[in-house]
């Protein structure tokens, strides 16, 4: 009997997420789309401010990028876990460790794509960014709901 009062909150979670449909996914994807934007925000923000005057050396907007992304990690991951995956775990230390991955393979594919873009296109690295984020946020918000928040709820 006690066994069946252990899964009870596994049966709970998976009948939430059978009732959910379509249009519940597509606002939940919406809401991360919204939080990312934010994120976005805070990492181009401080991609122009760290390339245009704090570096004064050359690749200094791939140094910049790597900084204004983890900030932009931080804030998309607050947003999301609380508000888009409504996620309660109080186990944030290993769920913050497996956003981070997630967050860093984005961070692989912002870095590769924003150089490639703007070495070998007519592209400067705002506009490489802006390519940037459509393809990152994608492989991100997959990640998350499949893994992150997932893993830990």
């Amino acid at each position: 009997m006690s066994s069946d009062l252990n899964k009870e909150p596994e049966r709970k979670i998976e009948e939430e997420q059978q009732e959910k449909g379509p249009i519940s996914t597509f606002k939940e994807f919406l809401s991360y789309v919204l939080f990312a934007g934010i994120a976005t925000i805070v990492d181009m923000g401080l991609l122009f401010l760290l390339t245009e005057y704090a570096f004064q050396f050359n690749y200094d907007y791939l140094i910049s990028a790597i900084i204004s992304y983890l900030c932009g990690m931080i804030t998309n991951y607050t947003l999301n876990k609380y508000i888009t995956f409504k996620n309660t775990s109080k186990r944030i230390a290993p769920q913050f460790g497996v956003f981070s991955i997630v967050a860093l393979i984005g961070l692989g594919l912002n870095e590769l794509i924003l150089w490639f873009f703007t070495e070998f296109t007519f592209l400067t690295y705002i506009y490489s960014k802006l390519l940037s984020v459509v393809i990152v946020m994608l492989w991100s918000y997959l990640g998350h709901k499949k893994f992150t928040f997932k893993l830990f709820k």
